[in-house]
């Protein structure tokens, strides 16, 4: 009886090679949804899981140095991590079609109040994640069991050193298709290549596409966590600022313009709107029509997404004038930067009062903290001035004019002001029970089933919450005597990204290719502006120089964008994965077609694609080097 125990709980067990396959089958996983294009199949696709079968054999053989008891659970940290890391890169990479850095990570929880987007994920995404847990639970109840010799723990060594040196080895492998790349000798080529994103780590789905999820996780883990902790760190902090001083020094850069000046001394109103696409600007938002009618439009700017968090991106850069890092840094490593150069710090030495004013807690992307950082004297959350049963007043931007307490806060007396507003309407998700969806179709009713699509319903209604806000902004001005002595600054974080329905995407704005899809509508208006339409293409780092050349602020610093209206800018929208817009053409590194701002392919030298390549690996590398070095502590050195 006893025997037959035994051998039954022999049976139990499983074979020590179902730990390799299991690890392999999570670089499956990922494969499925990072990299696996069935309309464009091509070998150079399979990458991803050649170093996959490496790893898994690196990380099993590690398993088997330990004593069965130690290594069942060495297994379960190491796969378990390993599932998670792929469900998150995968579920990230449906919704933006990007990966996120370790660091972005951290921003997670703030995404909790939009989980009803999940429920569009396809249901392969949502088996497979179920297959890699029941598979994770199965080997650890199954574990198998084995006898500690040294001769295995030698051999087990000896495997997880080989695949060690397969691993570093192999990407010499995957640059060899870099010769396929039609100007591989140029500057073009050499951006594009697998070699640029394994070394320089501009992109985490393109370092992905080349050497796959174990090892673009382990890159990650050293280049953003170890190495800063390494004496050679320091000295490359010295080098990083002299060539962030080098290029700024090589640029051409016009003075003074006739624009420059031109609404000296007023109080400013800068308006994140957050999602409000171009698309969405029109009948249902007579206001914002308006605004951009009477004002400055600026019909070609567009709003790159640097780093994992496209909200916050975009906020930095419009009040910073640079982008987050595309390498990975977490937004709060950078909160003890120096930001003297800021729009809130160099209004505030003119002598305005700043502050920030948004309905989420000071902690969601650090607010609290940040805007301080940045320059504002105060992060003013509406939840602080309502009571526990009145949630649902969040729902209305139009809270900051209709609280007394709030409403003081934004109209101070006895100096200028500089208020930034981020407002909430138009963000996702596009369902008629979504909340935010479900009180606007209280006030609206008419908007469901206005289009015949759901989400363009949706879309519609919370942009005329937006243009509610810029309404009643007018009246409150207006009724306190300011109108007349205020600019008020629109612009977007980004596109709409949580709109699911991607045929109908493109149709409503216009466009056939995805990288189109980030113009974005951006505007100034005071009410002694000549109306103008500025069609030089711009992104939002363009828009800090822009707005102090308006405002007359002599500035110190050099910004890594540019003055919308200094004649010997071209202008340009760069974008970390290599890809660019600029005039009439755009170049999607992601497809790499080059295109017709106006729709279908268009045709560009090798000269502009040589050019324009250079722009973008040198403007994405300053950007960062900017944020690494904390070069606005030390250097001043005027435009």
């Amino acid at each position: 009886m006893g025997m037959t125990s035994g051998k039954q709980k022999t049976r139990r067990r499983i074979h020590f090679l179902f730990l390799p396959l299991s690890f392999f089958l999570v670089e499956v996983f990922a494969f499925l949804f990072l990299s696996l294009n069935t309309e464009e199949f091509r070998l150079a696709q399979l990458w991803p899981l050649a170093f996959g079968a490496l790893w898994a054999a690196i990380l099993s053989g590690f398993v088997r140095l330990f004593p069965a008891k130690a290594g069942r659970v060495v297994y379960g940290i190491l796969y378990f991590v390993a599932a998670i890391y792929a469900a998150v890169q995968t579920g990230y990479f449906y919704l933006f079609s990007e990966m996120m850095w370790l660091s972005d990570f951290r921003y997670a929880s703030e995404g909790s109040d939009y989980f009803s987007v999940l429920l569009s994920y396809p249901i392969g995404w949502w088996l497979g994640l179920a297959a890699l847990a029941v598979q994770g639970i199965v080997i650890l109840v199954k574990f198998p069991r084995w006898k500690q010799k040294w001769s295995t723990g030698i051999a087990a060594a000896a495997v997880a050193i080989a695949a060690s040196v397969g691993a570093a080895c192999l990407p010499q492998m995957v640059f060899l298709q870099d010769g396929d790349i039609r100007y591989a000798s140029s500057d073009y080529g050499r951006v594009q290549s697998a070699e640029a994103a394994y070394d320089n780590m501009f992109n985490a789905h393109r370092l992905y596409q080349v050497c796959g999820l174990y090892q673009t996780l382990e890159k990650d883990i050293y280049k953003n966590g170890i190495y800063p902790l390494t004496p050679s760190y320091a000295a490359a902090q010295k080098a990083g600022k002299a060539e962030i001083n080098a290029y700024f020094a090589g640029r051409t850069v016009g003075g003074d313009n006739e624009m420059t000046g031109l609404l000296e001394g007023k109080n400013v109103v800068l308006v994140l709107m957050e999602s409000m696409d171009d698309w969405m600007i029109g009948e249902y938002t007579p206001t914002l029509e308006r605004l951009m009618s009477e004002g400055i439009s600026f019909t070609h700017f567009y709003t790159p997404g640097y780093g994992g968090i496209r909200t916050f991106n975009s906020e930095f850069c419009m009040n910073t004038g640079s982008f987050l890092s595309s390498q990975g840094g977490y937004a709060f490593d950078y909160i003890t930067n120096t930001y003297r150069q800021s729009l809130a710090s160099l209004l505030t030495q003119e002598g305005y009062s700043a502050k920030t004013f948004h309905y989420n807690d000071p902690s969601f992307y650090s607010r609290g903290v940040f805007s301080p950082a940045m320059g504002y004297s105060e992060y003013v959350c509406y939840g602080d001035y309502i009571g526990a049963d009145e949630e649902d007043l969040l729902y209305d931007d139009q809270l900051l004019f209709d609280n007394p307490g709030l409403n003081a806060e934004f109209f101070r007396e006895g100096q200028p002001t500089l208020n930034f507003i981020i407002t909430r309407s138009a963000h996702l998700s596009y369902k008629y029970n979504e909340v935010l969806s479900y009180w606007a179709l209280k006030k609206y009713p008419e908007f469901r089933g206005l289009t015949g699509n759901e989400e363009t319903d949706c879309a519609y209604l919370k942009a005329k919450l937006v243009d509610d806000l810029f309404a009643r902004l007018l009246q409150e001005l207006e009724d306190k005597g300011q109108l007349d002595n205020t600019v008020i600054i629109g612009v977007t974080d980004h596109y709409t990204y949580g709109y699911k329905d991607e045929a109908s995407l493109y149709a409503l704005s216009g466009v056939d290719d995805a990288l189109l899809l980030e113009k974005t509508p951006c505007f100034i208006w005071s009410a002694d502006l000549q109306p103008m339409k500025v069609d030089k293409t711009l992104n939002t780092s363009d828009l800090l120089p822009t707005m102090l050349n308006l405002l007359g602020v002599d500035s110190p610093y050099d910004y890594i964008g540019r003055d919308a209206f200094d004649p010997t800018y071209e202008g340009y929208a760069l974008f970390s994965d290599g890809s660019w817009i600029s005039g009439d053409i755009a170049y999607d590194a992601g497809t790499k077609r080059v295109l017709s701002i106006t729709g279908g392919e268009a045709e560009a030298s090798s000269e502009t694609l040589d050019a324009m390549a250079q722009k973008v690996q040198q403007f994405v590398r300053i950007n960062n080097l900017i944020l690494d070095t904390d070069y606005y502590k030390d250097n001043t050195a005027a435009n």
